[in-house]
């Protein structure tokens, strides 16, 4: 029996535990063609019960009896003296919403209120609870329509600003607040309608239709206004709104814990925001190398938002309550840190392009050069006019970084061009370019600056003034073999001191000041280098001698010393004399040239200033400063005499007739040669780099009241055409000559 028992419970597990039988294809097809008829049969049973069933009759509201319409203080009054209903039955009415259909056009925008367009009702979502309750806490909002200009329909007709107000029998004009029109439908809609009706009552409450019958609008108007379901609406929305108000809704509570949940990360935020603004005003690194607050290397950003934290009370329980609960949303991360700062660049971008819209006509200025990570980096700045309390500025703002993998000039061409249609602006606006003196940017022929000026000719190409004198100064400094070693020496100078702190310590003990070194990029470098040592070129001789003398220095010291004192002679110092005057003259100019309001005429003028100072000081001639830098030798012991080079001896072939030397130059006429070969370089260089910017200032030369003055009226006239011939498309001809005119007379009354 125990075996007939266990064999048959063996035979019961292994049965029930057999998986189920798989059912063939066609009763698979079967029962899901029957699931989805059922699921069809739903959804039709509840579309019908979510579409409205309650429509407006045009019969009915033509035949509403015509009353007038209730006002803010009448709604007051009616719902203070029903205030006992209304909190019982305030609940009804704000879970309420519109039975919009499940094909509803308009997306819910859940919590993110602020994506709705208050004073749009056509772009307004599905209509919720809470949407409901954001919504009438705004209100309704019109835009300033003083200026606007209403689209016409195709029968002609608009709409008039003038029913925004109610006129009554006794002249009396009351605004009618419930009405909001929609700039991108070109309709009208009842503000308490959409929110509070039972449905799509009308194209008035209908937020996907809008009323546009302009020509019936007289009688369908007040028809609206005046019936029982608007009056219905709009005194629910007078009591939310003062429930609101006075914070006496059912959901009281959540709606406090909602707002402080607002002034919270509003608070958070706000400071978030100006950690980040301070860093990027102080060029601080935002990062560091944990992402954690409080932990140690966590970067100056979240290093300034605990500091912060001991001092606000909302910070502190936001860090703490970060720290308790490890998934909790802290608005720290660097993601957002990033999305802050592109956000508050985007809204600065755009206000720059505003400007620079609004006064039209603008010039552009792009330059390359690797960035850390060595890509080709082009920077975009647009320069334009600012007026401002009737006084005009002249503003540089920077744009954006472009990466380009572009060398040619049309490639950096398109790429430019593609970046202004970009930001809004158009080619055709654009009056004038300026790039650095490469090829590719200002070649006359295939550079950037020509390929514009084919697209557009009146943007005039003008190379960067303050890059150009650079040029020029540094082309100067090359002139001759004698030059490059003079900067040479006064590098290795500078190198001595500053590669030992020792030695460093005793010029300062000694001197009391610093040695500049310089660079080719930044000319004035030159001009602080060469100033700092020939200021104090006897202190400095004195101290190498010292130095030199001292056997407790080491070898490399002492022999460097050694070294820089057979440097210094006669001819070092006459040098260092000589191009400190040429340098403090090109750095006054060089300076007032990257001033961000410094005009061209300005700027043409320093600059013929600069070629007169030049041409004086090559015909003056360096005997003044052989003779200041003899004198200085003589009192520092140093051999007067300038060094004389050694003949070259040149071999002479047996065809030569006779050896004929020729006239031999002494050191100070070889010195004076090479510094007139200087002199020159600049003189030529400053007339021909800028011969561009001379003829533009030539144009516009006679606008400025002094010189127009003093012109005759034919001369005006001849200027005035000229100008209007070359910049057709922008200038009247006749009328700007009248208008000049009348200022020379102006010009007259102030002078």
């Amino acid at each position: 029996m125990n075996i007939i028992y266990n064999h048959k419970y063996i035979m019961y597990i292994f049965f029930n535990r057999m998986p189920p039988k798989k059912l063939s294809g066609a009763e698979f097809k079967k029962r899901r063609e029957l699931r989805q008829g059922n699921d069809q049969k739903l959804g039709i049973r509840l579309h019908t019960w979510l579409t409205p069933s309650v429509l407006l009759n045009s019969e009915q509201s033509s035949s509403e009896t015509q009353i007038h319409h209730f006002e803010d203080d009448n709604i007051s009054s009616t719902a203070e003296n029903s205030n006992d209903s209304c909190e019982t039955q305030i609940d009804k009415n704000v879970s309420t919403s519109n039975s919009y259909p499940l094909n509803n056009p308009f997306t819910t925008f859940q919590d993110n209120f602020n994506q709705i367009e208050f004073s749009d009702p056509a772009k307004w979502p599905l209509i919720t609870d809470k949407i409901r309750l954001e919504i009438c806490e705004h209100g309704p909002k019109n835009i300033d329509f003083t200026n606007y200009d209403f689209p016409k329909a195709n029968d002609g007709r608009h709409f008039n600003k003038k029913w925004f107000y109610k006129d009554f029998s006794n002249g009396e004009k009351v605004k009618r607040q419930w009405l909001i029109y929609s700039c991108s439908r070109d309709t009208i809609y009842c503000f308490p309608c959409i929110l509070f009706s039972k449905g799509r009552l009308c194209s008035f409450s209908d937020p996907t239709v809008g009323y546009c019958d302009w020509k019936h609008l007289n009688p369908n108007l007040p028809n609206h206004e005046n019936n029982d379901i608007h009056r219905r609406c709009y005194i629910e929305w007078k009591e939310l709104e003062k429930r609101l108000k006075k914070g006496k809704t059912i959901d009281d509570d959540f709606q406090k814990m909602i707002n402080l949940e607002k002034v919270k990360w509003t608070n958070i935020i706000k400071v978030v925001v100006d950690v980040i603004l301070y860093c990027a005003k102080n060029n601080l690194a935002l990062r560091g190398n944990s992402e954690v607050i409080g932990e140690q290397n966590s970067g100056k950003f979240l290093n300034t938002i605990e500091l912060i934290s001991h001092y606000n009370p909302i910070i502190a329980d936001h860090i703490s309550n970060i720290k308790l609960n490890k998934g909790t949303v802290s608005y720290f991360s660097p993601q957002i840190q990033n999305e802050i700062i592109n956000l508050m660049g985007e809204k600065v971008r755009k206000n720059i392009i505003a400007d620079i819209t609004k006064t039209k006509y603008f010039s552009i200025l792009f330059d390359c050069t690797p960035d850390t990570s060595h890509k080709e980096q082009m920077s975009q700045i647009i320069r334009y006019i600012e007026i401002k309390n009737g006084k005009c500025f002249i503003r540089e703002s920077f744009i954006d970084f472009i990466i380009t993998k572009e060398k040619t000039g049309q490639g950096l061409t398109n790429e430019i061009i593609d970046k202004l249609k970009s930001d809004g602006l158009d080619i055709k606006d654009c009056r004038g370019q300026g790039f650095d003196n490469g090829s590719n940017m200002a070649g006359c022929y295939n550079g950037v600056q020509a390929k514009i000026s084919q697209i557009n000719e009146w943007a005039r190409f003008v190379p960067c003034a303050a890059h150009s004198l650079n040029l020029i100064g540094l082309h100067a400094s090359e002139t001759s073999i004698s030059m490059v070693t003079f900067f040479g020496t006064v590098q290795r100078m500078f190198t001595y001191f500053s590669g030992s702190t020792g030695r460093w310590d005793k010029l300062m003990t000694a001197l009391k000041i610093t040695l500049k070194g310089h660079c080719d990029t930044r000319w004035s470098s030159k001009r602080r280098a060469i100033t700092a040592l020939c200021t104090h070129i006897n202190d400095i001789y004195v101290l190498l001698q010292n130095i030199s003398k001292d056997s407790s220095n080491n070898t490399e010291t002492i022999s460097g010393a050694k070294i820089l004192l057979e440097q210094i002679n006669v001819k070092f110092i006459c040098l260092l004399h000589v191009w400190k005057d040429i340098l403090v003259n090109i750095d006054k100019v060089n300076c007032s040239l990257q001033s961000k309001n410094i005009s061209i005429d300005c700027a043409n003028i320093m600059l013929k200033g600069l070629l007169t100072i030049m041409k004086q000081m090559r015909d003056t001639g360096i005997k003044n400063y052989v003779k200041i830098s003899t004198n200085l030798a003589v009192k520092l012991e140093i051999e007067p005499n300038f060094p004389e080079k050694r003949k070259r001896k040149k071999k002479r072939m047996t065809s030569d007739l006779a050896e004929d030397g020729g006239q031999l130059l002494t050191p100070v006429e070889e010195l004076e040669i090479e510094f007139k070969a200087v002199f020159d370089s600049i003189i030529v260089q400053l007339n021909w780099r800028y011969d561009r910017m001379t003829d533009i200032v030539s144009d516009f030369e006679f606008l400025s009241g002094n010189f127009l003055y003093n012109q005759l009226d034919d001369q005006i006239k001849k200027y005035v055409a000229d100008l209007a011939i070359k910049y057709s498309i922008d200038l009247n001809g006749p009328e700007l000559c009248l208008e000049m005119l009348h200022f020379k007379n102006q010009c007259k009354l102030f002078s």
